[in-house]
């Protein structure tokens, strides 16, 4: 339940759901439930303390508190991101050499040798080369590590990290290289869940 001390807006996942970083898997779950049921539009009186939308999205922020927290490896890229030892989601300030690149739809196609765009690893790792971009040196100008801008580019589905990150990463990715971050990350992940990635 959400505190009096701290809105649910500031809360970390296990403030919100109410458990510790050491609760199993089915304390994780009875809070969830139990949470689902308090933060819901058929509750008497929720109406009054938050607005219908409010209300949904204090829901969203549950069902991915759910999400990360029940899976080790996710769990494990969250307590890091809240240490500050992992890299955040959080697209950095755009760098000066990336605030110049924009590229056209006449380039893109020219880049990716093809009339018709679609957003994969293979297609970012063209644009990325048709700007000449060592990957190294884009790494140190996103602060994404090397090791997950070459998973992205080879959808190497066991080396990406869950969704919850990889959503920050594209955008950032697409950002650096002057395309649309929203297009790109979802025509990606679309495309990587189809060949079989959850990590949810």
């Amino acid at each position: 339940m959400v505190t009096e001390l701290k809105s649910w807006r500031e809360q970390n996942y296990y403030e919100l759901l109410e458990v510790g970083s050491q609760a199993s898997d089915e304390e994780i779950r009875i809070a969830y439930e139990k949470l689902k049921t308090i933060y819901s539009l058929l509750t008497p009186g929720i109406t009054i303390l938050f607005t219908p939308e409010e209300v949904k999205q204090i829901q969203d922020k549950m069902e991915e508190a759910y999400r990360v927290l029940r899976d080790p490896r996710s769990q494990r890229e969250y307590d890091l991101v809240m240490q500050g030892a992992w890299e955040k989601p959080i697209a950095p300030p755009p760098h000066p050499l990336a605030i110049r690149r924009a590229l056209n739809t006449q380039q893109i196609r020219e880049a990716l040798g093809a009339d018709e765009v679609s957003w994969s690893g293979e297609s970012l790792g063209k644009i990325r080369r048709f700007l000449k971009l060592n990957i190294d040196e884009l790494a140190l100008e996103i602060k994404i590590s090397k090791h997950h801008l070459e998973a992205i580019e080879a959808e190497a589905i066991a080396a990406l990290p869950a969704p919850v990150y990889l959503k920050g990463f594209l955008r950032s990715f697409a950002k650096a290289l002057g395309l649309d971050p929203q297009r790109v990350s979802e025509e990606y992940l679309t495309r990587i869940s189809e060949k079989g990635y959850t990590r949810e």
